[in-house]
């Protein structure tokens, strides 16, 4: 019989038994996982390794200890300048406990700020820029999933570095991510003349293939018959047609030699833009034309594949979003109806997707910080101000032109952010905008945005919705008190007077006078042009081009980063006559278009041309849409465009047609050329374009103004 201490002994023995045959099973599950999620620390080192990562295994439990020792030397060398140096050391230590996020934002901030603006072309910055964004992208936020921090730091590049104008090279910064995500997600919908509810139903619709593509390629094959059934005429299963998806991915794959990732869309954007050029010119400087492959073109051009490509292309976006950026396309979806029409190719998008991101996946850790969750909410409503005040990109793929205007689809947007992280501040005893404070940091920031959409609503034309918000501010109890002045100007200052009063007291702020630019050019020709008022006219675009040069000599001026581009160049052009042509062409193309018949699509007819149009007067239904700042129909376009001065039917005749190639395909050229006519001395315009002459803009400019104001 045992003894009280034997049957304890034989307990533990049978637990050990036990616990050693749990791990045993349990183990290789678990390494697996963590390995999947990146949570193991490398325990050898690579070729081209730091020689402190192979000493830091080898310290084995004594690593932390090391770690930090290498952490505060990086710190050091940081301090010093010798930034390469300290990145070396950050680099070691990722590799050795790459669950340490602040060294993942201090090694991407170092490439990011510290050595970019140490190189001395726009390329070069690019470069390290680029890579402090696909190190938290792709490595930092990877292996700490959750934590909002790293969120935050990203979100701060795109927003402050790229967007922002504070770095000479921030205009190259923005061309580049547009070019990189036209060719990602292709071009997107046309959204300046919608509402912002029809707006984001187009933009879902955009999103909508890639999100709902097949992962695995060799389920392609049944999408693609789903699909030529769905479309077929005749009732019956069409049991005869064989899908070629699999066939064409081959043909790719050996033929045309490119593998189904990030090369194969950047070469498809190429050929789109090279058949949208409807000239039958080459893409133009600063594009990628020498990017062609003419074994993939032929496979493009192949009728066969048509229904093959349109089910292969997007499960390579939907594959290249989540292998290269490790972004959800489901959540840009779903950030796409939270926030509005967000266009991919604009840098605060993307702060916008990777704060919410932080703070949603922030909230299943226990140990994040109100703190940082206020700080990275910030940068979520710093983006949608950028939006509002830049959101709407006209960016050209072929000729890599890249112009920022104002987009009212945000207006609203701040408001209900504001309104959601209000509510979950208050929830969590947080005092960001604690009622009981004399000051709100988040009342402060709504205030200076509703002044920024009066102001611009107003000078826009849009006295409607200046009044709406200007109304909203008077009666708003949520204000801060403490500021008196504003309080007074509210109670004693008319709509006009007040917008005058902001309009004085910040003129020389790049966005202010940007918005100022685009509003009285805008007016010039919607309430001036086409209500055959020539003063009206003359006098908007010469106020226009007098803020223009108020703000060229204030800010704008040529770096020696990039010698061949001035550092406001996407805001305000090259010239005042590049900024007219630009919010010209936004007017003329800024509705998606509808033909009044199928006689229009088949022929061209103009038949929804205004007869007034020739005759030079306006039909009061047209007229009363004009008003509000409102983009134009394709009758209203055609008919502004027949009354433009010859110099700017020149400017913007070869971007409106590439306008009508790219959105209307089945109207021939001769059909477009009804709408609207070459004008005279075009063929001369484009040599001079071609070889770089000066087509003396500016000062054609000014004689223009003087013969209207005559």
């Amino acid at each position: 019989m045992l003894t009280r201490d034997g049957t304890i002994q034989a307990i533990a023995a049978l637990v050990l038994v036990l616990a050693l045959a749990s791990a045993s099973a349990l183990s290789p599950r678990m390494a697996a996982e963590a390995g999947r999620a990146q949570l193991v620390y490398t325990d050898q080192a690579s070729e081209g390794d730091p020689p402190e990562v192979a000493l830091g295994i080898a310290m084995g439990a004594f690593r932390g200890l090391f770690v930090n020792y290498l952490w505060i030397r990086a710190n050091q060398l940081k301090e010093d300048g010798k930034f390469y140096e300290a990145i070396e050391l950050s680099s070691a230590i990722t590799k050795l406990q790459p669950r340490f996020p602040r060294v993942w934002a201090f090694h991407a901030w170092n490439m990011s700020y510290n050595i970019s603006v140490a190189t001395k072309t726009a390329s070069e910055r690019w470069t390290w820029v680029k890579a402090g964004i696909d190190l938290l992208r792709s490595q930092g936020i990877p292996r700490n999933p959750n934590d909002t921090l790293l969120h935050k730091e990203l979100a701060w590049i795109f927003n402050h570095k790229i967007q922002g104008f504070s770095d000479d090279a921030n205009h190259y910064y923005k061309r580049e991510l547009a070019r990189e995500w036209t060719e990602v997600l292709g071009t997107p919908p046309n959204t300046a003349a919608m509402s912002r509810e029809q707006a984001t139903a187009a933009y879902e619709a955009f999103l909508m293939p890639i999100v709902e593509a097949r992962a695995q390629v060799e389920s392609l094959a049944e999408v693609e018959l789903a699909l030529h059934l769905e479309r077929s005429d005749d009732t019956a299963d069409d049991t005869t047609y064989e899908p070629r998806v699999l066939e064409l991915v081959e043909r790719i794959e050996d033929e045309a030699r490119i593998e189904l990732g990030m090369d194969l869309l950047r070469l498809l954007t190429v050929h789109e833009a090279q058949n949208n050029s409807w000239t039958g010119s080459t893409l133009g400087a600063g594009s990628r034309s020498a990017e062609s492959n003419s074994s993939l073109n032929a496979l493009l051009e192949d009728e066969r594949y048509a229904l093959a490509w349109e089910v292969l292309v997007p499960h390579v976006r939907r594959k290249v979003l989540i292998e290269d950026y490790h972004m959800e396309p489901s959540r840009m979806l779903r950030y796409t109806r939270d926030f509005g029409p967000l266009d991919w190719r604009h840098p605060s998008v993307h702060a916008v997707y990777w704060t919410t991101r932080g703070v949603e996946e922030g909230e299943t850790r226990t140990e994040t910080t109100g703190f940082t969750t206020l700080n990275t909410d910030r940068i979520t409503l710093h983006a949608i101000q950028e939006l509002f005040r830049f959101g709407d990109i006209q960016y050209d793929y072929a000729s890599n032109e890249y112009f920022a205007l104002p987009s009212f689809h945000y207006a609203s947007t701040y408001g209900e952010v504001l309104a959601i992280l209000r509510d979950r501040a208050q929830a969590r005893n947080e005092v960001a905008d604690d009622p009981n404070r004399a000051f709100r940091l988040y009342s402060a920031g709504y205030e200076n945005f509703i002044r920024e959409v009066i102001r611009i609503s107003f000078n826009r034309g849009d006295i409607a919705m200046a009044e709406r918000y200007h109304r909203q501010l008077r009666e708003a109890d949520w204000l801060n008190q403490t500021d008196e002045r504003l309080l007074l100007e509210l109670s004693e200052l008319s709509l006009s007077e007040f917008v005058q009063k902001q309009l004085e007291e910040r003129i020389e702020i790049p966005h202010v006078a940007v918005s100022e630019i685009e509003a009285a050019i805008t007016q010039a020709f919607l309430q001036g042009l086409l209500r055959n008022d020539s003063q009206f006219f003359a006098n908007r675009l010469a106020y226009a081009r007098k803020v223009y040069d108020s703000f060229r000599g204030a800010q704008d001026y040529r770096t020696l980063v990039d010698a061949d581009a001035r550092r406001m160049l996407e805001y305000v052009g090259d010239t005042f006559a590049e900024s007219v042509s630009r919010v010209l062409v936004r007017l003329l193309t800024g509705r998606q278009w509808r033909l009044n018949s199928m006689d229009d699509v088949q022929y061209g007819n103009a038949s929804s041309v205004p007869r007034e149009a020739k005759a030079g007067g306006m039909i009061p239904e047209v007229a009363g849409q004009f008003a509000g700042g409102q983009s134009l129909g394709i009758g209203q376009s055609a008919m502004l465009f027949s009354r433009l001065p010859a110099e700017l039917q020149l400017a913007v005749y070869d971007d409106l047609m590439r306008f009508m190639a790219s959105n209307f395909p089945q109207i021939p050229q001769e059909g477009r050329e009804r709408y609207f006519p070459p004008p005279p001395g075009i063929e001369e315009y484009r040599q001079r374009l071609q070889t770089f002459e000066q087509t003396n803009a500016e000062t054609w400019l000014p004689q223009m103004l003087q013969r209207e104001q005559q």
